[in-house]
Parts: structure tokens; C-alpha cells; sequence
């Protein structure tokens, strides 16, 4: 967090009357008094007093007269609001004033009452901290941490917990079924059923799946709990399942794995989403590791539904909750999908609805025990998938991890033509070196490069234009304006010949030939608007794996700064995915796209056209994808230079406004970004404090809205639909 101390009387002294100045007097030598007599015992009362720092209520007042109004404390809106509003608060330090005014009288009064009441009447010196709440606090990489002081469970999370199942009267019924194998460990089976038997909600079924083996170990669990029902089977799990279905007997079904061990809130959070929104299909949680010690770690903090990541792996996880009308909708349980049914089920469901379909509850729900293990059958299922939505594509295990899919689309047998757009002025050996690596490692057949000479001097320019113009793929064309990159785009791609467009800066170095197929195969299809690649710095350290909005406020990279062979936050920066926004740097559209949406925003000269242009995609219904498999160095404004003359700074600031004007608060909440990750650190670290409301919040709410809990704080829903 964005922290600034300063050592400050907070005001000067006012004239007053003699006998308020007596008065202050006898109440000073009063409290002096009483601490002499009564040292020994204040002693340890000190401690107490001085810990910790003190909000100052009456500062954040005066700087925020808006929130005058507020049901609460202010200190509590500026922790529950504040902070998301990007406001300033101000803490004083009891244990500075202290040390530094032994003389004060401080035994019997803790240090802010005595600073009010007599250290700013006698000008004494205070320490203050500036805490500025559009950042988070500072970044923790330790999930022990986050944990215990954001998802351990105590009396009084499990009492409002109750209390929020009572106040909304959350009734809907659950089955939940789990095929139990013998080939996990007893240990492992009781600690699966209990967490099941220890849920927090109440209403519902459980059906679990045993075989013979397993059967004794779960009863001398249950010890004759009759909400579980078991039935035998020794099958797949798409047999376990389809046996488990047809015994359950309510409207929404919540699937387990055998190594999948429930949080004690998760039907809670389940029963709550359903009542925020009742017209959903299929939800879905955040998930953790636990080992052996039940130590919790690796979580896997995900994002919307995400298509493309979704080819990749089973996003949803093993805990997810169908509407049964849904399972039979779309063909019930397929046998032909082995150990993979639930991923099977879900691209089905993705098939019929859409991604509207999958809710994300952005909460750990479940825990998972042991490590998923690759099968072969993954890509069987996804290639089942694409060949019922009659899309042509080869599935293939990704390259750099164990466990993932990647999955290419086939071009057609006629390429179509790519118009590729390189903005540059002078740097001719810069600009040799880009066109260089890519008329001679580029593998894709049909394209066209445009140079866009923006004002060049140079004759050593000139001279290589010539040069160059000589290879009919390239055309060079002149613009004397000032700098503008959306224009100088805008006016290539007016004279783009080709039926997809790449911007290109001129300072990329090609890495993979292939890189153009790769990129006009997902652009290529209906759905998808922009395309980006995997960008990297010469050290080998990841420049851009795609762009998410809500970094400082704004925008920016995920995963900066990786090393080359480190695969990211939950390996995407290793997969393909959809994204919010990618790079203009290496973007590919087609033209026909890029023109419908009004091309770059020539307003914005420099800065952020990437991310307004792809949000403008985005928003016209289309996909943005992020693919690693296209690689490049980028030698980042090796052409342009820094931004940091006052001019340029000026000018960034005010493209920054422009976004955040035009953007307000949707740039807080990216769909391809976890709300329990960091919005101040490019390496996805988790969130202190994350931006999910917390049972407190909601009840608080609740009141507010006019249930009788609590009090508090306007809360945005806990879940979230894909858009």
C-alpha cells in the first residue's frame, strides 16, 4: 500500500480564555498525578493503549465530506470502501508519540486521547501515516498468510453463516454424489465423507458411489447418518455417475470426486449464488491442495468461464453444481467418456448454452487431495467436442506442461492474405533487424508488410526503403504528422490489401516461423476478435502474456517478468486463453472486425489504444485470445524512447483519464482476472485484502436493503456470469 509518514503537530494552538487555559492545567497535573500514584499498576494498561495505530475518524472526515452520511464508523468505510474508491486515510502512530513525550502523561491515557485533549493544544510534534487506498497493501506470496487471515473458519464466520442462510431463507436442496474408490486410502475416504457429513448447510442428499472395499470404511463414518445413501459400483466414473444421477432425487446436483474434500461453507456459498442468481445453470468454485497435514497450498484462484483456457483443462474443477433439468437437456452422462465424464458434461453444456451458462464463485470451496494425473482422454474428449461443433482442429498435449491441452484450428487450404503494419520512423538497423527476422523466418505464405514512415531524416532510411521495396511484400508509405500511433494504424489499414490486419511494432524480433498460422488460426474464427502473442524481453524474461484491465487502475501485463521455461500463476502464462485486451505490439484481426469497431481511437495517441481497441472488440461481442505459441522478442521502445519528459508524462496521464473516464469501474473487474489476485503486482501475488465481499459484508448489506442483521456496507454480488 502506498504509504507516506510525516512527523506534524496536526494544528496550531488556538487563542483561549483564561479560564479554559486553568482549566486544561488542573486536568493535565490531575492525570500527571494519578499516573505517579499509580504506576505500578498502569504499566501493563500502557501496553494496551499504545499498540497498534489509531484511524483518524475527524481527517477523513474533512477530506471526505461525501461520506458524512455513513451507517458506521469511518474508519470502516474506509477499509470496506475507501480502499476500492482509491481514497487517502490518515493513522497516528501511538508508539512514536510515546517514545518521544515520556513527559505527556501517559500511564493512565492511551497516546491519541492525550494528543487530542492536551499534545495539540501544546504543539507537540505527532507521527502520522498516509495510507492512500487506491493500492493494496503491500504484496504477500504466502498463502499460509492469506489464509489464516482471509478463509479460516471461527465461531463467528460459522454463526453469520447461519445467520445468512436464515436471514435470506435459503432452502434449496442439494444432492450431492461422489463415487468413493478403493484405490484411495482409508484416511483419505473418511476425511472425504466428513467433510461432506460437516457442511455447514444442512439440506441435502448425499450419494455416494463405493466399492465393495470402500463400503465399510464409509459406513464406520456415517455411523448411520441418514442423509447418505450408498450404492455399489465398480466402473468408470462416467458409470458411477450416471448410477449416482439417476438416484438422485433433487433439482440441483453438486459432483464430487473421491479426492475432492469439501469446504465446510461450500453449499452455503452454493445455496447463496443460486438466490443471487436463480436462473443458473452450472456454478463453480476456486480451489486448493491439502496435504496429508491438511496444510492448505496451491490454490487455484480462476477467472469467468473461459473458453479458450477451458480446451486447455477442466477449469470448473471436481465441485461443481448442475441443474439436473440441465444434465438431462444436454444427454445425461456419456459413457463413452470414461474417468473424464464431468469434463465431458460440461463442454456439452457449452455446446447448448454457452459461456453464460458457468457462474463462478470466486471463493475456495473446494480442497483437493493428491495431484491430478494427464490422460490420453482429454484429448479424446475435447476432440469429441470440436468434432460436434464441426470445427476442424488437431488436440494435442500442450509442450511445455503435464496435464494440458493445446489445441490448434485448421487454416484453409488458401491462406488468406495478412496486411502487416510496422509504424517507424528512422532507426533504420532497428527497423532492418525487425523486417529481417520476418521476411526470412515467417513460414506463412500469403502476406503483405506495410512500412508506415512516420516523418523519417535519415538518409540511411531512405536508402533501406529503396532497398526494401525491391521484395514485392513490401510497400512503404508516407505520414508527416506528428506521432500519433492509432492514426498512423488507422491509415495502414486503409491501404491494407489483405483480409486480416497485424499491427506490429517495429522493434520485434521473430522467434517461432510459424507464428502467423498460429495466429490467423484462432482469428480466423467467428467468435474471436483479437489475437496477441508471447512477447519476450532479450534477457528471456516475459514482456507480455496477454493484457488484463484493473492493473493500477488501468491496465496492464500479466506474469511481467517470468523467466523463460517458468510456466506462471497457474501455468497460463503457458496457455492459450481469452483475455480482456492484448498488445498492439503483435496484434492480428480481421480487417473486417477491426473496421466495424471504428479502428484505433485517435484520441489516444500512445498509450492504452491496444486496450481501448480490444474492450471495444470485446464489448461487440467478440473474444480476445492470448496465444503462447507465437513468440517474439520485443525490444520495448527501443524506436520511441521512455516516457519521461514532462510532455510525455502529461500526455500519458491524460490518456490514462480517458480510460478510466470512459471505463469507470468495470476496469476494477476483469472477467479473465481472479478477484483473490493482486491488482498492484504484474505476477498475479494474492489480493491483502482480496476483493470479494465477506459474510459480514453481505449481511451488513442485507440490513441496509432492509433485513434485520447487522450493519454496514453496499456490497457488489458475490458472483459472477461470463459475458
Amino acid at each position: 500500500m502506498d504509504v507516506a509518514v510525516t512527523d506534524e503537530p496536526a494544528k496550531q494552538d488556538v487563542p483561549r480564555s483564561l479560564w479554559s487555559r486553568i482549566l486544561f492545567a488542573v486536568q493535565h497535573m490531575f492525570v500527571r498525578a494519578q499516573d505517579y500514584l499509580s504506576s505500578g499498576f498502569d504499566a501493563r494498561r500502557r501496553h494496551i493503549h499504545i499498540s497498534g495505530r489509531v484511524f483518524d475518524e475527524a481527517w477523513y472526515l474533512e477530506n471526505n465530506a461525501d461520506v458524512a452520511g455513513y451507517d458506521g464508523s469511518f474508519e470502516q468505510h474506509f477499509f470496506l470502501h475507501g480502499i476500492d474508491e482509491g481514497r487517502k486515510a490518515r493513522f497516528f502512530d501511538s508508539h512514536w508519540y510515546y517514545r518521544n513525550h515520556k513527559d505527556s502523561g501517559l500511564l493512565r491515557m492511551d497516546a491519541w486521547t492525550h494528543y487530542c485533549r492536551f499534545g495539540i493544544h501544546e504543539n507537540r510534534a505527532a507521527r502520522f501515516l498516509y495510507i492512500h487506498g487506491g493500492v493494496e497493501r503491500p504484496i504477500n506470496r504466502n498463502y499460509g498468510d492469506w489464509v489464516w487471515q482471509f478463509d479460516t473458519l471461527n465461531d463467528r464466520k460459522v454463526q453469520n453463516l447461519h445467520g445468512l442462510r436464515l436471514t435470506l431463507g435459503l432452502s434449496q436442496k442439494f444432492s450431492v454424489v461422489a463415487a468413493i474408490s478403493d484405490s484411495d486410502s482409508p484416511e483419505l475416504i473418511r476425511r472425504v465423507v466428513k467433510a461432506i457429513k460437516d457442511q455447514i448447510y444442512e439440506t441435502f442428499e448425499a450419494i455416494l458411489a463405493v466399492t465393495p472395499a470402500a463400503r465399510s470404511i464409509v459406513e464406520g463414518e456415517l455411523k448411520g447418518d441418514k442423509r447418505f445413501t450408498l450404492i455399489n459400483t465398480s466402473g468408470t466414473e462416467a458409470e458411477s455417475y450416471s448410477k449416482l444421477l439417476e438416484a438422485a432425487k433433487t433439482d440441483h446436483v453438486a459432483f464430487m470426486r473421491s479426492c475432492d474434500i469439501l469446504d465446510p461453507a461450500a453449499l452455503v456459498w452454493v445455496a447463496y449464488g443460486l438466490h443471487e442468481r436463480p436462473q443458473a445453470q452450472v456454478f463453480y468454485a476456486d480451489e486448493d491442495r491439502m496435504d496429508t497435514e491438511d496444510m492448505r497450498k496451491d490454490p487455484y484462484f480462476k477467472p469467468d468461464f473461459n473458453y479458450e483456457l477451458f480446451l486447455t483443462h477442466n477449469m470448473l474443477g471436481g465441485f461443481t453444481v448442475y441443474r439436473r433439468d440441465l444434465i438431462e437437456a444436454v444427454g445425461g452422462i456419456d459413457p463413452e467418456a470414461g474417468d473424464d465424464a464431468l469434463y465431458d458434461l460440461a463442454l456439452r453444456v457449452y455446446e447448448q448454452r454457452g459461456g453464460d451458462a458457468f457462474v463462478h464463485i470466486p471463493r475456495v470451496l473446494n480442497h483437493v487431495r493428491g495431484r491430478a494425473v494427464y490422460r490420453e482422454a482429454q484429448v479424446a474428449t475435447v476432440n469429441r467436442h470440436l468434432k460436434r461443433l464441426r470445427k476442424s482442429a488437431e488436440v494435442m498435449k500442450a509442450p511445455e506442461l503435464e496435464g494440458y491441452n493445446r489445441v490448434r484450428y485448421a487454416l484453409p487450404k488458401r491462406l488468406p492474405k495478412v496486411s502487416i503494419l510496422i509504424p517507424t520512423r528512422d532507426k533504420a538497423e532497428l527497423l532492418r533487424f525487425c523486417l529481417g527476422s520476418l521476411l526470412e523466418k515467417t513460414s506463412y505464405t500469403n502476406y503483405e508488410v506495410i512500412i508506415i514512415d512516420n516523418g523519417s531524416v535519415e538518409p540511411e532510411t531512405f536508402a533501406y526503403f529503396e532497398e526494401v521495396k525491391a521484395d514485392k511484400r513490401v510497400r512503404v508509405i508516407r505520414d508527416e504528422r506528428p506521432f500519433n500511433f492509432s492514426q498512423l494504424n488507422n491509415k495502414g489499414v486503409a491501404q491494407a490489401k489483405g483480409s486480416y490486419v497485424c499491427l506490429m511494432n517495429n522493434d520485434i524480433e521473430i522467434l517461432t516461423p510459424d507464428w502467423l498460422e498460429e495466429m490467423v488460426s484462432f482469428a480466423q474464427q467467428p467468435d474471436v476478435g483479437c489475437v496477441g502473442a508471447r512477447l519476450w524481453y532479450p534477457d528471456d524474461t516475459l514482456q507480455h502474456g496477454g493484457v488484463l484491465i484493473g492493473f493500477f487502475d488501468v491496465a496492464g501485463h500479466m506474469h511481467k517478468h517470468i523467466k523463460r521455461g517458468e510456466t506462471g500463476y497457474a501455468n497460463r502464462a503457458s496457455l492459450h486463453q481469452s483475455l480482456s485486451a492484448v498488445t498492439a505490439a503483435v496484434l492480428l484481426i480481421r480487417k473486417e472486425t477491426y473496421n466495424a469497431v471504428g479502428g484505433l481511437d485517435e484520441g489516444l495517441a500512445v498509450a492504452f489504444n491496444d486496450v481501448d481497441f480490444c474492450l471495444r472488440v470485446r464489448d461487440a461481442g467478440y473474444r480476445n485470445i492470448y496465444t503462447p505459441y507465437a513468440e517474439m522478442y520485443h525490444h520495448e521502445s527501443a524506436s520511441r524512447g521512455a516516457e519521461d519528459s514532462p510532455e510525455k508524462k502529461a500526455r500519458e496521464q491524460r490518456e490514462i483519464q480517458t480510460i478510466k473516464t470512459r471505463y469507470g469501474q468495470s476496469m476494477r473487474r476483469c472477467p479473465a482476472f481472479s478477484p483473490n489476485l493482486s491488482l498492484t503486482s504484474e505476477d498475479m501475488s494474492f489480493a491483502f485484502p482480496p476483493r470479494v465481499p465477506t459474510v459480514e459484508d453481505i449481511l451488513i448489506d442485507l440490513r441496509k436493503r432492509g433485513g434485520d442483521v447487522l450493519d454496514e456496507k453496499p456490497v457488489t454480488s458475490l458472483v459472477t456470469i461470463n459475458s
